[in-house]
């Protein structure tokens, strides 16, 4: 627990007044509502309409079994959990608290994306270790101007700073203050940021969120990019987390580094070879045999797939090297015993947390359990390694074989997998309804005076 960590049964008490109900969606969004403080307890409970699961990104409306018109959209049963209680120190009245998703009964609601976590943490647990993440998030920050929004023209927006430049010490003032103050925040809430930096790109930055265990990482992840927005409009500034939001600018990943421990120890390490282990190789093998199969959750929007690029550090296949950032897969060895570690460099920064650790859980349970070997590590490109299997390329590929996969059903759950497939769907068809309205640049250069 964290020094702002607080007690759901002391709220009005500490002199809170507003609570912030939080839950995630199918996209990795928190959303929620706000409770007077006097009623949220310990006990507390909540109805929540199922229609959460069945709004996109930008509220279209569409049915399943689960809420419909012929169900009547019904209301799941939501539970605080008291672990993630915690007061904002720069709003001393307002706390926030994540909230569960169940069935009237108690049943855990199997649509709700940590839920889903959950069910993937249980079935690691029978191998017998320990795993950590820690997440990093790339974004790209700029001085809002909502009528250029609003018209379309983001790209005309002033970047915050006025460097393209990585790791970028000089000239960063304002990325520096925003940085400074984001870490304050976290740091006030219980979420380590380790380190803040520029990335390439006008108004690109970097932040890195300490190791931990898999729940708490993906609820810290997934409010840090909350608060990050919230702090970004504070200032006068809009920040993206789209996974390519300008053509011919890098793209924003969002990789997840990860280990599994056991009595203490990095179970990744080999202290008689001072290698990788047996234990860090099989899970390994895991992540890139069910890599394919899952790489919807990494990469689910189409805005995702714009990123697909591995001259951008975008990996195309399930591959794996040392220390190689070409690779899907990254070894990391350095600089001690406990850094072992793999660095999955597939999703973006668009990914829902909750599902991509999910994903990542259930690949190096697959691995463990079945004792599974990886193949020779990439040397150099890994995008020329020929025994590496592609991932899909585009978003209607990846939605199939995740339907298909016998895998992800057995994991994630039948329920769960047959609704996001569907929710992968609808945001093609509403894309592909969005071209047929279009008459493009390309088709006027090609046919107006030429036809």
């Amino acid at each position: 627990m964290s020094g702002s960590a607080v007690d759901l049964d002391r709220l009005t008490e500490l002199g809170v007044e507003t609570v912030q109900m939080e839950t995630p969606d199918l996209d990795g969004v928190l959303r929620g509502k706000f409770l007077a403080a006097e009623k949220v307890g310990a006990g507390a409970r909540s109805a929540f309409c199922t229609i959460l699961y069945q709004l996109t990104s930008v509220d279209d409306v569409w049915v399943s079994r689960h809420s419909s018109f012929d169900n009547g959209f019904p209301d799941m049963v939501a539970v605080p959990d008291p672990t993630t209680a915690i007061r904002w120190p720069w709003q001393a009245d307002t706390a926030a608290v994540i909230f569960d998703m169940h069935y009237p009964d108690g049943a855990p609601f199997p649509l709700a994306p940590r839920n889903v976590l959950k069910r993937t943490i249980a079935r690691f647990a029978e191998t017998g270790f320990e795993p950590k993440f820690g997440i990093e998030f790339e974004a790209f920050v700029m001085h809002a101007d909502r009528d250029l929004m609003a018209a379309g023209r983001h790209h005309e927006m002033r970047p915050l700073g006025r460097m393209h430049n990585a790791y970028r010490l000089n000239e960063t003032d304002e990325a520096r203050s925003l940085g400074a103050e984001f870490m304050r925040r976290m740091r006030g809430v219980g979420i380590p940021v380790e380190a803040f930096h520029t990335e390439l790109g006008y108004g690109a930055v970097e932040f890195a969120l300490a190791p931990t265990a898999p729940l708490a990482a993906a609820d810290n992840a997934t409010r840090a990019k909350t608060y990050f927005r919230k702090l970004c409009a504070e200032r006068g500034l809009a920040a993206t987390f789209m996974a390519k939001w300008k053509v011919g600018e890098s793209g924003a990943g969002g990789h997840v580094h990860q280990s599994a421990w056991k009595d203490g120890a990095n179970a990744f390490h080999d202290a008689a070879t001072g290698d990788l282990s047996a234990t860090a190789l099989a899970y390994a093998a895991g992540l890139l045999a069910t890599m394919p199969d899952l790489a919807v959750v990494f990469r689910p929007n189409i805005n995702s797939y714009r990123r697909f690029d591995h001259t951008a550090w975008s990996p195309e296949n399930a591959s794996w090297g040392f220390d190689n950032r070409s690779a899907a897969l990254r070894a990391v060895r350095m600089p001690s015993p406990k850094a072992f570690r793999f660095e999955h460099r597939v999703p973006g920064a668009d990914a829902n947390v909750y599902l991509t650790l999910a994903a990542m859980l259930a690949g190096g349970h697959h691995g463990l359990t079945t004792g599974l070997t990886p193949p020779p590590a990439a040397a150099g490109n890994a995008m020329h390694e020929a025994q590496c299997a592609g991932l899909p390329r585009t978003l209607p590929e990846a939605t199939t074989l995740f339907r298909q996969s016998a895998l992800a059903k057995d994991y994630l759950g039948e329920d769960f997998v047959e609704h996001y497939a569907a929710s992968r769907d609808v945001e093609w068809q509403h894309w592909l309804a969005f071209q047929a309205e279009q008459v493009t640049a390309f088709e006027f250069r090609r046919y107006f005076d030429t036809l």
